[in-house]
């Protein structure tokens, strides 16, 4: 039977669901390089939900949804707002087994389909109801958890840990100790119904094994995004950082971080990733990218507005205290002053 033993770890679920007050992570990595908001994920969906149930069709008004497992919350009285489809007819008819995992959301008692929980997927769901009361203080053991699929042979598994590792800070990532296969992800970047997952995947492909075609094609990317401005710019520049190192900086810095023609936005993207490996990276790279911006900001005043605002923020982020700039403040030197202060940030690496 579909979640055997979910008894206990449902009586379990009541006093942790009360204490829960932040979502995974500061998310302060992939949302700046989306373009749009993350969905929320199969364990938001959990986390935050006040009815929990496992549902199949009616067997007697066959279109309609009937509970068979209340897994969280009072016994739910109604109907599940949701038709079955003809392929979740046909799919639960071969797979007596099978259930789909709903949940509600309690501000606005609105219900979601999450997943068909069926024998190949089972274990994963079980696996992941059962530590939902330790993720929500250990953002680290939930991302560790995720990066194991995804090499998954389930294409739903590898998607859900996707989605999970799109929500982790930065430098949780880079506390990974996972395998990426960046053919794989390649493969899917610029899959139209893929598009919600390309900036995870972008970013992943920092953390893949260094090769020389890789490296190019990184640099291709940000080329191509600063031509274009593209969203996914910032996600290129944080990757090819990521896997080239000082060298992908050099490189960086030398084609594309000064331009006349950029605009605030290719400024903004090319400089907020800088900012975002200057707070997860270590010293020898946090020395190189202060470096490397101090050299231009004195000589392209867009660029020292750019710096200050997103060093600042990171420092103010970081708990520091950030004093407020004059209004006929040089930029040249507010962005000085807003990287000396970033200065004290504990260094990750």
């Amino acid at each position: 039977m579909v979640f055997d033993h979910l008894s206990d770890v449902r009586a379990k679920s009541v006093g942790w669901l009360a204490l829960i007050g932040i979502c995974f992570g500061t998310v302060a990595m992939p949302c700046a390089f989306h373009g749009y908001a993350p969905k929320p994920t199969l364990v938001e969906r959990l986390i935050w939900a006040d009815n929990v149930v496992l549902a199949r069709p009616s067997e007697t008004t066959p279109f309609s949804f009937t509970i068979t497992d209340q897994l969280r919350g009072e016994a739910f009285a109604g109907t599940l707002p949701f038709l079955v489809d003809s392929t979740t007819r046909r799919l639960l008819r071969v797979k007596p087994q099978a259930r789909v995992l709903f949940a509600r959301e309690p501000e606005t008692e609105e219900w979601h389909r999450l997943i068909t929980v069926d024998k190949a997927i089972e274990p994963l769901v079980q696996g992941i109801w059962e530590a939902l009361p330790d993720w929500q203080n250990d953002p680290g053991a939930r991302a560790t958890f995720f990066a194991d699929l995804l090499h998954h042979a389930d294409r739903r598994a590898r998607e859900l840990a996707l989605r999970e590792l799109d929500l982790a800070d930065y430098a949780t990532l880079q506390a990974l100790d996972f395998e990426v296969d960046a053919n794989s992800l390649r493969a899917q970047l610029d899959v139209t119904s893929q598009m919600d997952l390309r900036a995870i995947r972008i970013l992943l492909l920092g953390f893949s094994e260094w090769t020389q075609e890789l490296s190019g094609f990184l640099k291709s990317r940000v080329t191509q995004g600063v031509a274009h401005e593209s969203d996914m710019l910032g996600a290129y520049v944080l990757s090819l950082v990521e896997l080239d190192g000082e060298r992908g900086l050099r490189w960086l810095a030398e084609s594309h971080l000064s331009g006349s023609n950029h605009t605030y936005s290719t400024h903004s993207a090319l400089v907020q990733a800088l900012a975002m490996h200057f707070q997860a990276g270590d010293a020898d790279l946090r020395k190189a990218i202060e470096d490397v911006l101090t050299a231009r900001v004195l000589f392209d005043p867009e660029l020292a507005y750019v710096v200050s605002l997103q060093f600042s923020a990171i420092a103010a982020n970081a708990g520091l205290d950030v004093p407020e700039s004059g209004l006929d403040e040089d930029p040249s030197l507010e962005a000085l002053k807003a990287m000396e202060i970033s200065r004290l940030i504990p260094v990750q690496g």
